[in-house]
């Protein structure tokens, strides 16, 4: 079991001043610090490079535990003391009378390190154990199998390899490899923040309407990201791919073995050059998959809000808010598929349109008292049935978010999960129409060569999942042109370079109040929720391999219809 607590404490000071009877300002300071993150029961593992436990003298080098010389506290983590936040603010009445107004402002905005981000510290090495079995070509039946492992299904694997179950609960230590995976906590992780930024005027065109013209602004710093520490090296893997092609696939084993390429996986017993740490047919004796949490992410918004607002007058009210943004970033969330970054070596290859970001959407709502009653001029029945209708309407329209095409060839070798190696484009990728059945088809490398008709988003043909063989790791050979994404690299196809579907939807409602008596009334509601049945397209296939590759293949839905009795007394 394992717990993991963390405090914070704050304050502020602040201040208005009327500095001219059209000018006001508003600044303060606000300061925070947060505890670092930890577990009361030491249960965690820190990356200090270059270090050797003597909590664990026997854990692989480089990682430390709560006790350790060399770390700040039991959380592993050292405090960040720096969390100032300033505010700044004016309101300036342009014409002295209240019509025309200038207003802007600015802050700075600490974050938390999410509690959900440690919650895969629990059970690690030597408190716990992760094992994963994965022979090489065990798969099928024995006959489909080279080398010295035995295939086909079996009901415990372990001894398949000459090994025992590792895993033993109720026994605290290490066991082979010993430390396959874990999480660990980064000592210099700092607290995320954003500065905040905002420009604009407010015009009172009329009595009862006002328009808004605002800029806003926002650069995160410091945030959130997750990455490896003891990644799979590109050079190493090279070194292994040149080195023994032809001596590992004599004996069965794939020539690049990428948990022998991790810097600190330390494998020894390799059947070709035991001398060489990087032989693909050793075993790992030191770390494997080490993931952290850095705060080195960034991201930039800028978006121009242009909104108008009319008051409820002679019995209509509305609003309408158009909004232009862009928002950039290198990874988009701890949930997202691009929350770890594609190239450990170069966290700017993902520097992006965000996941979210959304370059134009406009939204207008409305209500309007229909005025039947002013056509009856007696009281009575008619008069009840014409009074109190009421309708109102949400129509939205959005530009689609961006798109990443994924090839999951692990090219990269990076092993990860899932995969993030992209794909590579041999020409122009041209857009669809999804909503005319596409009758020929797009045969492509990327859909398995899946030739059936479907709602195609992009024409696929010009994009490459494969990768490239293992005798040509660069597809140099003319044979091999253009067919697949060269080894260790990550496809040229920028991250979210393409866009989805987007919005174009209309709620609408039918109201009719009755009153009976003063204290008495029934209202009845006919709601229609994408009211045209306008087919608004969601997710498109992205994923390499996939037979409806660059399809849409969902939808937001089709027109709901609900209604709805109110009795109110």
């Amino acid at each position: 079991t394992y717990g993991i607590r963390t405090g914070s404490f704050a304050g502020y000071a602040q201040d208005t001043w009327k500095i001219l009877p059209r000018l006001t300002l508003n600044y303060g300071m606000r300061y925070e610090y947060y505890i670092p993150q930890h577990d009361i029961h030491n249960e965690i593992l820190g990356w200090y490079p270059g270090q050797q436990s003597t909590v664990f003298p026997t854990a692989p080098a480089n990682i430390l535990y709560p006790g350790d010389p060399g770390t700040p506290n039991s959380a592993l983590v050292y405090p960040d003391y720096n969390n100032f936040a300033p505010r700044f603010g004016f309101a300036w009445d342009m014409l002295g009378n209240g019509r025309l107004v200038m207003r802007s402002g600015f802050g700075i905005f600490y974050d938390i390190e999410d509690g959900g981000l440690n919650l895969q510290f629990g059970g690690q090495p030597p408190f716990g154990y992760i094992a994963s079995f994965s022979p090489t070509g065990w798969s099928g039946q024995p006959s489909d199998c080279s080398g010295s492992f035995a295939c086909g299904a079996v009901s415990d694997p372990w001894p398949v390899t000459g090994q025992t179950n590792p895993y033993n609960p109720f026994t605290l230590g290490f066991r082979n490899p010993p430390i396959p995976f874990a999480y660990v906590a980064y000592p210099h992780f700092r607290t995320p923040y954003s500065e905040n930024f905002n420009f604009g005027f407010q015009w009172q065109a009329a009595k009862d309407t006002m328009v808004e013209a605002v800029y806003v602004g926002s650069l995160g710093r410091k945030l959130i990201s997750t990455g490896e520490v003891n990644f799979p090296q590109p050079s190493i893997m090279e070194h292994q791919l040149q080195t023994y092609l032809n001596s590992a696939q004599a004996l069965g084993f794939g020539p690049v073995n990428p948990e022998c390429a991790r810097k600190y996986s330390a494998c020894t017993g390799g059947l070709i050059n035991p001398s060489d740490p990087y032989d693909p047919t050793g075993n790992p004796t030191g770390a494997q998959q080490l993931l952290t949490n850095f705060s080195n992410g960034l991201s930039d918004s800028d978006q121009f809000q242009l909104t108008v607002d009319k008051r409820f007058g002679r019995g209509l009210m509305f609003r309408a808010a158009y909004t232009v943004a862009k928002t950039i970033d290198l990874t988009s969330g701890f949930r997202s598929r691009s929350a770890q970054y594609t190239d450990p070596l170069d966290p700017r290859l993902d520097r992006s349109l965000a996941d979210f970001d959304v370059p134009q959407r406009l939204v207008i709502s409305g209500l309007y008292e229909l005025p039947f009653d002013h056509m009856v001029h007696s009281d009575g029945i008619l008069k009840k049935v014409a009074q109190g209708w009421q309708t109102n309407v949400i129509a939205s329209f959005q530009k689609g978010p961006p798109l990443t095409f994924y090839s999951n060839s692990n090219a990269s070798f990076q092993n990860q999960v899932p995969d993030l190696t992209r794909v590579n484009t041999n020409g122009p990728i041209p857009r669809q129409n999804p909503r005319s059945l596409n009758n020929t088809g797009f045969s492509s490398e990327c859909n398995g060569g899946n030739s059936n008709p479907g709602n195609f988003w992009i024409d696929p043909t010009n994009l490459v999942c494969a990768a490239c063989p293992l005798a040509d790791p660069t597809c140099s050979q003319s044979a091999d042109v253009g067919t697949g994404i060269p080894l260790f690299t990550y496809g040229d196809l920028p991250r979210n370079s393409l866009r989805g579907p987007g919005i174009n939807n209309f709620d609408m409602s039918l109201v009719k109040k009755t009153q009976i008596r003063e204290s008495k009334s029934i209202e009845f509601r006919a709601e229609f929720f994408n009211a045209f049945n306008h087919t608004q397209f969601l997710k498109v296939d992205n994923s390499g391999g996939s037979s409806t590759f660059g399809q849409v293949i969902s939808d937001r839905g089709p027109r709901v219809i609900q209604f709805g009795l109110k009795f109110y007394f």
